[in-house]
């Protein structure tokens, strides 16, 4: 049997502090791709649920409750993230404005009314699933063979 790892404190708010940057850049870079593509890209929540599930496991949330409510948090930080951006991006194309200047004039009630408007039921349960995904991830134990050094 395997010693158990020893868990820092700031290691696991080092943990968090990562997985939170990466949801939130990689909702950003979601965002780009589809304003870019003009595609719709859902499944790639289920590739920032990996992602973040992978950051937490790395930084010690190996197991633990708290690391999968962290990991279906972020994950769901990418999703309303990205869905937020493409919201703006929507709202600037049809003013023709910049995205920034779309931010600024536009208030946060109005972007999440466009994003209620133009998110499909199943992207809604697509998410929840990456949501699920990400946070039994993070629930695993380590394998016997993985927890040896």
């Amino acid at each position: 049997m395997a010693a158990p790892q020893h868990r820092s404190t700031v290691g696991l708010w080092i943990g968090f502090a990562t997985a939170m940057m990466s949801a939130l850049a990689g909702g950003a870079v979601w965002s780009v791709l589809v304003l870019r593509t003009g595609r719709d890209l859902t499944l790639l929540a289920f590739v920032m649920a990996l992602a973040i599930a992978w950051i937490l496991r790395v930084n010690g949330y190996v197991g633990t409750r708290l690391g999968a409510a962290l990991a279906a948090l972020c994950t769901a930080v990418a999703c309303t993230y990205a869905q937020c951006l493409l919201a703006v991006g929507d709202v600037a194309q049809a003013l023709g404005f910049s995205l920034r200047d779309t931010i600024l004039r536009i208030g946060a009630d109005f972007a999440l009314a466009v994003v209620r408007g133009r998110i499909a039921p199943w992207q809604t349960a697509s998410y929840v699933l990456a949501m699920a995904l990400s946070a039994w991830l993070v629930m695993r134990k380590r394998n016997a063979k993985q927890a040896s050094p």
